[in-house]
């Protein structure tokens, strides 16, 4: 499954006549490991531009005089619908990409809030309201984000608010660039001599580049890589490149379920001891499960200052506490800061 990148104006803005979208090298690029998606907003924001710039250079050919000496027809020039030419341009764009739109009306009231506190992705200053294009495009991204089956995107953008707001979501990586997405996505770890050292880890299986499925970082910023081949799922830990770990969900899932849904305090602790030499493999799905059970749940939360159900919690806490939000991360903080 390929990556799905979703891109501002400032990447693929472009005011010539020739093509519709601009950034055409970098998009290429994109295209060898990507799925290429831009909001309508972005789209309606290049057209415009287009417009723009075709309407002035319109009336600059009509004052030309060399458009008389020319003999060029004065009516078929003041006839060009420019906006049927930028449709058509839009039509026939080459680099193939999919466009989102904000479909909910009832974040509206959301961009309202954040555009009065001046709030990411609005600008902080007191003398502008600059930011609202950008929140249609930050509020079409989060919708988008639910609508996909893997839940995580990629979004390339430059601009300094609007990369504020997206940082805040830990399923949504951002880059200013090719270089940076080909660093932090998936295909970084479809090269031969990183597949080559993950075969010689896992010798029981032959691994090839489609049974790498994901990636993510973990609780010591290393990078965690889920392998699938037919019903068995390895998690390759990897550190500047170099594999230094490696071991299997089924190891350790099941002990996640038993403490989310432990019922006494000895449940809790044996949990605990299970899982503690598998802390580094968890997702952030399964971090984040442990960190409401640990509010939601009274046989964890009751003894959450027990030794070793503080060294575990917290330190999962510590590593991801950007997951948890309102009651659970007001409880978090509470006993962890």
């Amino acid at each position: 499954m390929k990556e799905k990148v979703i891109f501002d104006t400032n990447i693929v803005h472009n005011i010539e006549s020739n093509s519709f979208l601009g950034g055409r090298v970098e998009l290429e690029r994109f295209l060898q490991d990507a799925d290429i998606v831009i909001p309508e907003t972005v789209i309606q924001e290049i057209k415009r531009q287009k417009k723009q710039k075709l309407a002035s250079n319109k009336d600059k050919f009509l004052s030309n005089p060399f458009h008389k000496l020319l003999a060029v027809n004065e009516d078929d020039t003041k006839d060009f619908s420019i906006e049927d030419y930028i449709q058509q341009l839009a039509e026939d764009e080459t680099i193939p990409f999919e466009v989102i739109d904000l479909k909910n009306n009832d974040v509206l009231p959301q961009i309202k809030e954040l555009a009065l506190n001046k709030k990411p992705p609005f600008e902080g200053k007191d003398n502008t309201d600059k930011g609202f294009k950008d929140a249609l495009i930050y509020f079409s991204v989060l919708e988008y984000l639910q609508e996909i089956p893997n839940k995580n995107i990629f979004v390339c953008v430059k601009d300094g608010r609007l990369k504020e707001a997206f940082n805040k979501h830990h399923n949504i990586v951002v880059v200013e660039n090719y270089e940076q997405f080909k660093q932090k996505s998936i295909s970084q770890f479809f090269d031969d001599y990183f597949i080559k050292k993950v075969n010689a880890e896992l010798v029981e299986v032959e691994i090839k580049k489609e049974h790498i499925i994901e990636y993510w970082h973990n609780i010591d910023d290393n990078q965690n890589v889920l392998i699938k081949v037919e019903d068995e799922e390895y998690i390759v830990e990897v550190d500047s490149g170099e594999i230094i770990n490696t071991s299997q969900p089924k190891l350790y899932s099941s002990n996640i379920k038993e403490l989310v849904l432990s019922s006494n305090f000895g449940t809790t602790h044996s949990s605990i001891e299970q899982l503690t030499p598998y802390i580094n493999c968890f997702s952030d799905e399964e971090i984040l499960e442990i960190l409401e059970a640990s509010f939601s749940n009274e046989q964890i939360k009751w003894i959450i200052e027990d030794e070793d159900v503080k060294e575990f919690i917290g330190t999962l806490y510590k590593a991801k506490s950007e997951l948890v939000e309102n009651d659970v991360a007001d409880f978090l903080k509470e006993n962890f800061e």
